[in-house]
């Protein structure tokens, strides 16, 4: 019997909910994309983007690499079903489509290579000051040594506490993380985050015929404090709005406190309006489905043309 072949290339963000952003909502359908570092504009399908080598793989006996991939698929499937039902209705989805919609929210809000890093910089900085904590006395160095090879670890007499202290205070060594550990971080993080979304009053937000599109980007969750400026922001915080593209023409809006109607039609500055946080959200990629859409700059609404994308 031939083996299935590993996956290797795992997508942080699922086809089939970029495919909403594409000329013909499919996955195979294109889209054009605004590199946002450099500013090249370029055409391409879903299946190009948002994604990274070996990002869900695990090294566990008895459970293929891509493991975790190829079970986040019927779930990831469901949730875009629901998606489109929503697209399709412009309607507020039922209980179990509100469900599968906010789980998706969360996971792609936890999990992505930014949101890793980011995870992985923390977990650095704790080690980091327990190596020094370690390394600040040799009272407490010579006991850590005892305790760890009391429980058989090995240590060798050759290394002395100021080559151990040197070593650490130079910073002369790199801290890497499994795998394993980063998926075990990202999905504690989710089990937190999905009752705190779940609080939120949500509404469906829907571009006004004639008006612009949604656009999608690679970190889509986007969260935005209510009164401006650079203050301190999370999901669990008042007076802070999450948005979330469902597709062209349609979109998530999440808040604790003054909530908007279940359904909204939105006019021409309020889809630039979530257009400009999706911009500023982006790590790398921006998406829209036309070379060329709509942001708010200014006061006012602002076209960007993709230039170089027919």
């Amino acid at each position: 019997m031939a083996t299935r072949p590993i996956a290797r290339r795992h997508h942080y963000l699922p086809q089939a909910y970029l495919a909403a952003f594409t000329v013909s909502g499919r996955k195979d359908g294109q889209f054009c994309v605004l590199d946002v570092r450099d500013g090249r504009s370029f055409r391409t399908s879903p299946i190009n983007v948002a994604n990274e080598k070996d990002f869900n793989r695990i090294d566990v006996d008895g459970q293929t690499p891509d493991a975790i991939e190829v079970a986040l698929a019927p779930f990831e499937a469901q949730a875009v079903d629901a998606i489109r039902r929503v697209i399709e209705t412009e309607a507020f989805p039922t209980d179990d489509d509100w469900n599968w919609i906010l789980n998706l929210l969360g996971l792609i809000a936890v999990r992505n290579p930014a949101m890793r890093e980011s995870f992985n910089s923390a977990r650095a900085q704790v080690l980091n000051r327990v190596a020094d904590m370690l390394v600040s006395d040799r009272d407490i160095w010579e006991h850590h040594v005892a305790s760890a090879r009391q429980a058989g670890e090995e240590i060798q007499e050759t290394v002395t506490f100021e080559q151990v202290k040197q070593f650490v205070e130079a910073r002369k060594y790199e801290i890497d993380f499994l795998p394993e550990g980063n998926l075990r971080v990202e999905f504690d993080a989710f089990n937190k985050l999905l009752p705190i979304l779940g609080q939120r009053t949500w509404s469906v937000l829907v571009a006004s015929d004639g008006g612009p599109d949604f656009i999608c980007c690679d970190h889509p969750v986007t969260l935005v404090s209510k009164r401006g400026g650079s203050g301190p922001l999370g999901y669990g915080l008042r007076d802070t709005e999450v948005f979330f593209p469902l597709g062209r023409r349609v979109g998530f809006y999440g808040v604790f406190e003054a909530p908007l109607k279940t359904v909204v039609v939105c006019q021409p500055g309020h889809v630039a309006t979530m257009n400009k946080r999706l911009v500023e959200s982006a790590e790398r990629h921006v998406y829209s489905a036309l070379p060329h859409f709509s942001l708010w700059h200014r006061g006012g609404v602002r076209g960007v043309d993709l230039h170089g994308v027919a």
